[in-house]
């Protein structure tokens, strides 16, 4: 089923755990739709690009736009540069906010947005099959892993976000087994330190490498 078909307010929030699938699959939709809608896909959303988003929305064009703006969070400035576009909304610009951190943005823009819920696939990754079925002390070695902890944001900084989605997929999983109720409890914690800046994203899973039992998934 389309997703952007189905809306109809000019400035649509999504919440997704797995923010960038999420996108992928909404910015495949708007690429065959038409080549005027644009992608600003950030883990921190600035003033600089909320200003590119300015000039975009005032460029001479009337035929129907759509921005597509994915983030983990975003600055105060640039949520106040938004505001401005949205408390004026032109008629043929929509706008498509997808965030995993909702907790980021100010009450005035957030009241401007229609929050759409969509039930989250429960999906596990191959790579945290591959996790959970590989015995602790060689864990740290899989390539999969290696990738993860060596991963670069937009800013060319540690993937904090993707190790964290890593950790939330290991969540779904020991939930369902009601004898790793104490690992999961503290997974859940481990993952609320995955997106501190100060956090150590390969501490943190070589941490859980170790505390989590191998079981086939």
């Amino acid at each position: 089923m389309s997703v952007i078909r189905s809306l109809t307010h000019h400035a649509t929030l999504f919440v997704r755990s797995e923010r960038k699938n999420f996108v992928q699959q909404i910015w495949k939709e708007l690429q065959a739709e038409s080549l005027a809608h644009i992608l600003h896909d950030k883990t921190v959303f600035d003033i600089e690009t909320a200003r590119a988003l300015t000039s975009w929305v005032n460029a001479p064009y009337t035929d129907k736009k759509i921005a597509l703006l994915s983030f983990h969070t975003i600055t105060v400035p640039a949520q106040n540069a938004l505001l401005k576009i949205l408390e004026e909304p032109k008629t043929h610009v929509q706008f498509i906010l997808v965030t995993t951190n909702v907790e980021a943005l100010i009450p005035t823009l957030y009241s401007r947005l229609q929050h759409v819920e969509l039930e989250e696939a429960q999906s596990t990754s191959s790579i945290t099959k591959l996790f959970l079925n590989t015995p602790s002390q060689k864990r740290m070695k899989l390539p999969e892993i290696i990738a993860l902890i060596t991963a670069v944001d937009e800013e060319d900084r540690k993937d904090r976000e993707g190790v964290r989605s890593f950790i939330l997929d290991i969540v779904s999983i020991l939930k369902k087994y009601p004898q790793y109720s104490t690992q999961t409890l503290v997974t859940i914690e481990m993952a609320s330190y995955a997106g501190d800046s100060s956090a150590s994203g390969k501490a943190i899973i070589e941490y859980l490498s170790l505390l989590l039992p191998e079981f086939k998934v």
